[in-house]
């Protein structure tokens, strides 16, 4: 998720455009959701459009791809145009605001004389107004359909990634992203110690001496693996040094939402309005079915009316996050039986 608030970035570069993407269409639709009837088609034609470019970059991510894969990322741009006429009126720029400013002056004397001939009621001045109001939005959208465009060089470009996967194979090998941070590593943190003065020569001097040292205890590193005979000093530098890769961590299903007010069968059925007899018939069937014979339960209705029970009920499931291999999503999934969601209404089943 971004990790600052959408104006509080001000540097757009490929994380965080990658970051406001994945929750794009989900505030959206969460900001149409609900529409009056004058915006049910162009909330649909809204919602349509920015699906349609976010499964294309989304597709565009793919690091391998298919025939049908590369014709859905022809196919989505092509429908995107024809649906992107719904944005153009806040794509406004100056000259086609100070247009609309001049047209707007230059209709206001007419509308001034069409208003003194008329009678000087409140209803009929009121329907002037609304009348003179109408016009003005109508003749701005003209307008802006007339001079607003989406005909740049980077919205052209993406029609053209489907023959560069042909050609060359998937769009990540050429992401600037790797190039950004090298830039950050290699040029802007050795440009700050400087003096700035011949920057470029101190830059150069500072990385090629800290590759140098990375270098050498690669070096000691592996002759120390290959129990080579090393002075007792390097020795314990290389211990304060190197240190072992930490193994990824292991990532599992975990329950969360205890009840404290559940210890046994009759507090369970009283919990999810559930006989106890169903209970144990249910916690019989499911040891006959799904458990190995060493592990089974006994089928005594006395002793599991007797067996201490936990009701937890919330399960956090780790996902792992699209084209990363150590970063995961938690999922929380909730059982809330027939309790309110959200203090709003019902709706007895897991969330």
């Amino acid at each position: 998720m971004p990790g600052k608030a959408y104006r509080e970035v001000t540097q757009w570069q490929e994380k965080e455009m990658r970051n406001l993407g994945r929750c794009l269409l989900g505030v959206l639709a969460v900001a149409l959701r609900q529409p009056d009837n004058s915006q049910i088609h162009p909330f649909k034609r809204a919602l349509t459009c920015v699906r349609l470019l976010y499964d294309f970059t989304m597709m565009a991510q793919y690091r391998s791809h298919t025939a049908e894969t590369i014709q859905y990322m022809e196919d989505h741009p092509e429908r995107f145009h024809e649906m992107k006429d719904i944005f153009l009126e806040f794509k406004v720029s100056k000259r086609m605001q100070a247009k609309a400013d001049e047209l707007r002056r230059e209709l206001r004397p007419q509308r001034t004389l069409l208003n003194q001939s008329v009678a000087k009621s409140t209803r009929k001045r009121r329907r002037i107004l609304e009348q003179d109001r109408e016009e003005e939005n109508d003749q701005r959208m003209a307008l802006i359909n007339a001079e607003s465009h989406f005909n740049f060089v980077k919205m052209h470009l993406i029609s053209h990634l489907g023959d560069h996967i042909y050609q060359f194979g998937n769009i990540p090998m050429f992401s600037t992203e790797y190039g950004d941070l090298a830039h950050k590593e290699q040029i802007k943190d050795g440009y700050r110690p400087s003096h700035t003065n011949n920057p470029a020569r101190q830059i150069l001097s500072s990385y090629g001496r800290q590759h140098a040292f990375r270098i050498r205890l690669l070096n000691l590193e592996f002759l120390q693996r290959s129990r080579a005979d090393l002075a007792a000093e390097v020795v314990e530098h290389l211990g304060e040094t190197l240190t072992a890769p930490s193994a990824p961590p292991v990532y599992c299903r975990m329950l969360k939402g205890h009840r404290k007010d559940v210890r046994g069968v009759a507090d369970f059925g009283r919990a999810l309005k559930v006989s106890p007899e169903t209970i144990c018939r249910e916690f019989i069937r499911y040891s006959r079915l799904s458990l190995l014979l060493g592990r089974r339960i006994l089928e005594d209705p006395a002793i599991l009316r007797s067996l201490p029970i936990e009701l937890l009920r919330q399960l956090k499931i780790p996902v792992l996050a699209f084209q990363e291999l150590n970063v995961y999503d938690i999922q929380r999934a909730r059982c809330i039986g027939d309790g309110l969601f959200r203090n709003q209404a019902s709706r007895n089943d897991s969330v």
